[in-house]
């Protein structure tokens, strides 16, 4: 039998601290870039002819645009973590029960196992204390699959779209890097 070559990390995935900082040093700059005193008299080239409320729509787009952005980052960063744990149980030999479930998925789908079907359903049924968040994240998944994929659509379930926000998706990323034991590395 063929040995598998294990998987190799890279350092790209983003930590919820870095994306935090980088929306609040977005959502600063974007403050500051929108806040043009039409008094003055002295309005950067781009804001020439706008009214204030034009301003204000604008200045709200581009935060809501950055909202998902970061939304959507924080989501794949939870993803990646939860994959690198999935990844690591399967194929190092850590002798607690929950890894050894989590190999017998690994030895048949190996790379490929689904998160939601796979990975969640196996921590669900191994700590059901952790379900609520579980499901919570499945729920935000359905989210980000709808800003990954272009937002083109009127989803099915539509409160999604609406219920989610960056501090909300933040707050998801918190609850689950504090309280459920993933393993970053063996």
């Amino acid at each position: 039998m063929a040995r598998r070559k294990k998987t190799s990390f890279t350092k790209f995935h983003s930590t919820i601290e870095d994306i935090e900082e980088y929306y609040v040093d977005s959502e600063d700059s974007l403050n500051s870039f929108y806040d043009v005193d039409f008094n003055s008299g002295e309005i950067s080239v781009k804001f020439f002819g706008y009214s204030k409320k034009e301003l204000f729509d604008e200045l709200k787009e581009r935060k809501e645009t950055l909202d998902r952005m970061c939304s959507l980052e924080i989501l794949v960063a939870i993803e990646a973590r939860i994959k690198i744990d999935y990844i690591i149980r399967g194929q190092d030999k850590l002798k607690d029960q929950f890894s050894k479930k989590i190999r017998v998925v690994y030895g048949s789908k190996e790379n490929r196992a689904s998160l939601k079907d796979d990975i969640i359903s196996i921590w669900r049924s191994e700590f059901p204390e952790h379900k609520t968040r579980l499901d919570n994240f499945c729920s935000a998944l359905d989210y980000r699959n709808w800003l990954a994929h272009g937002r083109y659509w009127q989803p099915k379930k539509a409160p999604h779209v609406h219920k989610y926000d960056y501090l909300s998706i933040y707050s998801l990323a918190e609850d689950i890097l504090n309280n459920m034991n993933l393993i970053e590395s063996a």
